[in-house]
């Protein structure tokens, strides 16, 4: 989270705060401020993952498959680990 001195005052529409709450399914307790910094960072990194894609010339379905094909690789490596 941000400190004190890195903090900006926006005005959400009540409507739309509400209806990213919902869809974020935040904790019960989750602040407003915190419902909103959430969606900001999805959306960023939704564009960050569109950005590389379109860099890489991968489509959703191959970015998908070599980020399953990654996470699997990851999980072997901490079973065998352990």
């Amino acid at each position: 989270m941000a400190t004190s001195k890195d903090l900006k005052t926006i005005d959400v529409d009540a409507a739309l705060l509400a209806e990213t709450r919902d869809a974020m399914k935040p904790s019960a307790d989750a602040a407003d401020s915190e419902v909103a910094e959430r969606a900001m960072r999805f959306y960023l990194g939704r564009r960050a993952l569109e950005n590389s894609q379109a860099i890489g010339g991968l489509s959703e379905e191959e970015a998908m498959r070599i980020a399953n094909e990654e996470l699997h690789a990851m999980r072997r490596e901490r079973r065998s680990a352990a």
